[in-house]
């Protein structure tokens, strides 16, 4: 499998959380996220609604600015047909 490939499979397994972040953070507008991150408008408004990824460079300087951690950046999403996680209780 190409690099290429691999990484929209493994991006396809997460949303980003851009939007909730910067709510709690209480930065009202994309814009002002924009000016405080020197990111466009346009990339936020494209990160918010999952048409790009969130890459780690610009998931540092949200998160920095946002004064949240990068793990509160992501959200793993639930992927119909895949397997449950094993948790090792039979149910017994």
């Amino acid at each position: 499998m190409s690099k290429r490939k691999l990484l929209r499979k493994v991006a396809g397994q997460y949303r980003n959380r851009v939007r909730d972040c910067r709510l709690r953070a209480m930065v009202a507008k994309q814009e002002e996220l924009a000016t405080m991150t020197g990111i466009s408008r346009s990339t936020i408004n494209a990160l918010e609604n999952n048409r790009i990824f969130l890459s780690s460079p610009y998931a540092l300087v949200i998160a920095e600015v946002l004064n949240c951690r990068l793990d509160d950046l992501y959200e793993k999403q639930k992927i119909k047909g895949a397997p449950r996680q094993a948790t090792g209780d039979r149910g017994d």
